[in-house]
């Protein structure tokens, strides 16, 4: 029995108008389902649980953002049920870092005629993130735009990354950098003046920033990208380049792999996975194999064997 889970807040209410949509296709496919609308990430923990508790293989779809898939891990993580999503959110890194269509009834068409895969998580001081985990300026921008009114007015306009973009701006001229040492598989790594520090396990986060390209939900790897050592001034020419991914290759950005991370600053950080608050500085990180079970376009590769 397949469970919709509706945040009725994503993106200013996008995801109750996405619903109305989805519900009409499933209506005419003659498909059984059953649904909830939630207000709150404890009430949609509630209905996903009792529906595991009654379907323990089945699939749930998020209507929602990066946020309430990411609140709906320590329950899916590990367990014979698959995640389906829907974008309806103001990031919607998820869909973009997982292959998952953005337009609606593309993205049911994934869920419905995909493919049940086996993908990885980041696990970070005992909790679950799935896209990127950030500390530093990049995590300073979450929190400014989180809390933020023009946050509503981007959704409203239906342009939610932008919202990301304006906390970036204004961090610019507000946010200072740190030392931080950050050990990987055992090996000590220490940079001066670092911006931030991203462990990432898809290549999208932040509304749309290609952090690290070249990361993939099922290499049971983490990609770290550090900023370091440069001045605001180069900071701002750099940002424009994180959208292409094309940052990668200056001089004081460095690009690291591992599956186990310690990170250490000089003075606490906050940090942030999937756009949510998840704690601060020293954060230890490692990779969680096949731990969630996702669908996705039958073109992406295929590990459901492997859960664990």
């Amino acid at each position: 029995m397949m469970l919709f889970v509706i945040n009725q807040h994503a993106g200013n209410g996008k995801g109750l108008r996405t619903w109305q949509l989805i519900e009409s296709r499933m209506q005419q496919l003659e498909i059984e389902y059953t649904s909830c609308v939630t207000a709150t990430p404890e009430e949609a923990e509630m209905h996903v649980s009792a529906h595991l508790t009654k379907y323990p293989r089945s699939t749930i779809v998020v209507l929602g953002g990066d946020g309430t898939i990411h609140r709906l891990l320590p329950i899916l993580a590990g367990t014979q049920a698959a995640l389906g999503v829907i974008p309806a959110g103001s990031g919607n890194d998820t869909a973009r870092g997982f292959h998952i269509p953005t337009e609606p009834l593309q993205a049911l068409h994934t869920i419905l005629h995909g493919q049940r895969n086996a993908v990885d998580l980041i696990e970070i001081n005992d909790k679950w993130t799935l896209t990127a985990l950030a500390t530093g300026f990049d995590a300073e921008v979450a929190e400014a735009v989180n809390q933020s009114r023009y946050k509503r007015w981007c959704n409203q306009l239906r342009i939610g990354s932008a919202a990301y973009l304006i906390g970036a701006v204004i961090a610019m001229f507000t946010f200072k950098p740190a030392r931080a040492s950050i050990t990987i598989n055992g090996t000590i790594h220490h940079f001066d003046n670092v911006w931030l520090t991203a462990i990432a396990n898809s290549s999208s986060y932040g509304g749309g920033i290609r952090i690290s390209p070249q990361a993939d939900p099922h290499d049971g790897e983490l990609d770290i990208c550090i900023v370091h050592s440069c001045t605001r001034w180069t900071l701002m020419k750099l940002f424009p380049t994180v959208f292409s991914g094309k940052h990668v290759n200056l001089p004081y950005v460095s690009m690291l792999r591992g599956h186990d991370v310690h990170i250490t600053s000089s003075n606490d950080r906050v940090a942030y996975g999937d756009g949510e608050r998840i704690g601060t500085t020293p954060l230890q990180a490692a990779i969680g194999r096949h731990k969630l079970l996702m669908l996705q376009p039958s073109s992406s590769h295929h590990y459901e064997s492997k859960i664990v």
